[in-house]
């Protein structure tokens, strides 16, 4: 379909649609809070309305940082209902990342939880010369605004804009190569191309649906917001933020969760979680992973604790959007085919979640197609991909090259369509799914003093992941230094998440013909013996 008239997939459509449907089933819940669908769509008109009060217009960004909550749902519900460009940025930032992501957004204002109040400070490094930031909090407090003020005082707005399928609807923000974050711009018409966003259904087809929200700012964040919107089902927000896998079991228990996506390694965490086979979990239909490999044995663990459900793993990323490629866990034990564990799947087989597949090449460095069991760059094309990067043309010239998304991963096919990651070519480490370059870590903790050459690297965890390595050669050679210092002058400068949890020291690093840093070559030793060079 390339005309999107009458199709109810613009965001704007997603939530009037459901609200028309069930006014009164449940849409949101947070411990005993719960919020039914007529009370978000009259919360939604009533922030709207007072946003486009103070100006807030179409086309204009508005920052999102917080940990999900019902108040910022419904503050980024209202910012779409506008016609402006949420723009989310995962809270655990330190105030110097923050800072160039906004100055890089400019957005119009800030929404924020109670949690990130010290935002403040940082507004005079992100003015605009033409017209101040607002300061707008989640809950009455110290910000002059508010969305629970919001809610309370203003009258619901009465006309929704209408926007292009082609306009930007969301910018999610990632990590830089160069260590300059980039904003990823999806379109109205890229998001209703996600999995389950399923147009001949019609929304709200999917009312026992339950979903845990773990990070609105991540791209699997926002996957779980609208789809589950659109389902009619129930968006289930934890009280307490990281999320552990305790308390991920309870609320499968106490919410009868029939689908549970999860990332990074809170899959592993919850397989091997004490006291799983006692526990009621017959509800789970189905169980996706994604953000890290996980291993046959974890798989094999997970069918003896799950025994009745269905396994997935799948493979994407923030620029596509929707899923790349997906894998049957139990097709590979049903055919006794355990080796295709370390693939991502077959891009084709997401027609079974009614997804259009992307088309998937391997290519290489000319950007000519290599033939099937050679690897290569893994290269994708499809509605679901990303429009680009914010405000960065040289970047999004980069990664798109003739309509086709460069993934930077490095891949080859098997004799029957299944897709293997063997490496990466970008300079990056993944943890619990969200990015961490190297490059920008490198950035923040070269400037030691006692520092020489640093490079970043990620090395294997003894079971699945991957953490961040810091390789050193130190600037006197009868000096060192010790992983907390290292730690400690890195915070504030990086977000916690992606500082070190090991330091090598060396006396001088392997170098490329033209002399650079060997980042390869470093790498290696870490890595030997295993099948793929990546985690």
């Amino acid at each position: 379909m390339n005309n999107l008239e009458g199709f109810p997939m613009l965001l704007s459509r997603i939530l009037p649609v459901s609200a028309g449907l069930q006014p009164d089933r449940i849409a949101m819940k947070r411990g005993d809070e719960t919020l039914t669908y007529g009370q978000i769509w009259l919360h939604t008109r009533c922030a709207a309305h007072a946003l486009r009060e103070l100006g807030i217009g179409p086309g204009d960004r508005v920052a999102l940082i917080g940990h999900p909550s019902p108040l910022l749902a419904v503050a980024e519900l209202a910012v779409v209902t506008i016609g402006a460009i949420p723009v989310t940025l995962f809270p655990g930032l330190a105030p110097s990342e923050l800072i160039q992501m906004l100055q890089d957004a400019k957005p119009r204002a800030v929404i924020h939880d109670e949690s990130h109040v010290d935002i403040h400070p940082i507004f005079a490094d992100i003015g605009d010369a033409d017209r101040d930031i607002l300061s707008i909090s989640c809950r009455s407090g110290k910000a002059p605004y508010s969305i629970e003020g919001f809610i309370e005082s203003q009258p619901p707005l009465e006309d929704v804009h209408e926007a292009l399928p082609d306009d930007v609807a969301i910018i999610i923000y990632t990590g830089g190569t160069t260590g300059r974050s980039k904003g990823v711009m999806h379109s109205h018409r890229s998001i209703s191309r996600w999995s389950f966003l399923r147009p001949e259904l019609g929304g709200g087809h999917y009312p026992t649906k339950v979903s845990i929200v773990y990070n609105q700012a991540h791209l699997t964040g926002q996957f779980v917001l609208w789809t589950t919107l659109y389902d009619g089902g129930c968006l289930l927000y934890p009280e307490r933020f990281p999320l552990r896998a305790e308390e991920v079991a309870d609320l499968i228990e106490q919410e009868h969760i029939q689908f549970l996506g999860t990332v990074g390694l809170l899959f592993r965490d919850l397989i091997y979680l004490d006291g799983m086979m006692a526990r009621n979990l017959h509800s789970l239909q189905r169980i996706s992973c994604g953000g890290a490999p996980i291993n046959e044995a974890t798989f094999r663990k997970a069918k003896e604790v799950f025994p009745n459900t269905q396994l997935t793993e799948v493979y994407s990323q923030t620029e596509s959007g929707q899923f790349i490629s997906f894998l049957s866990v139990d097709q590979c034990f049903e055919e006794e085919k355990p080796h295709r564990l370390q693939s991502v799947g077959r891009p084709s087989d997401l027609a079974y979640w009614g997804q259009t597949p992307f088309q998937v090449r391997i290519v290489n460095e000319f950007g000519k197609e290599l033939p099937q069991g050679e690897a290569g760059e893994i290269v994708c094309k499809g509605e679901g991909m990303m429009l680009g990067y914010w405000n960065n043309r040289e970047e999004t010239d980069k990664a798109i090259r003739n309509g086709w998304l460069y993934t930077g991963d490095v891949g080859y096919f098997d004799e029957d369509g299944f897709l293997y990651l063997t490496d990466r070519k970008k300079d990056i480490i993944i943890l619990n799914a969200s990015n961490v370059y190297g490059s920008e870590v490198e950035s923040a903790l070269g400037s030691h003093p006692n520092i020489s050459e640093l490079a970043v690297i990620g090395t294997p965890l003894h079971e699945e992941g991957e953490e961040v390595t810091a390789v050193i050669v130190m600037r006197d050679p009868s000096t060192s230094i010790e992983l907390e210092e290292l730690r400690c002058y890195g915070s504030g400068r990086l977000a916690e998440y992606k500082l070190p949890t090991r330091l090598v020291i060396v006396e001088q690093f392997p170098r490329t013909p033209v002399g650079k840093i060997d980042k390869a070559a470093i790498r290696r030793p870490y890595w030997q013996g295993r099948t793929r060079m990546i985690q």
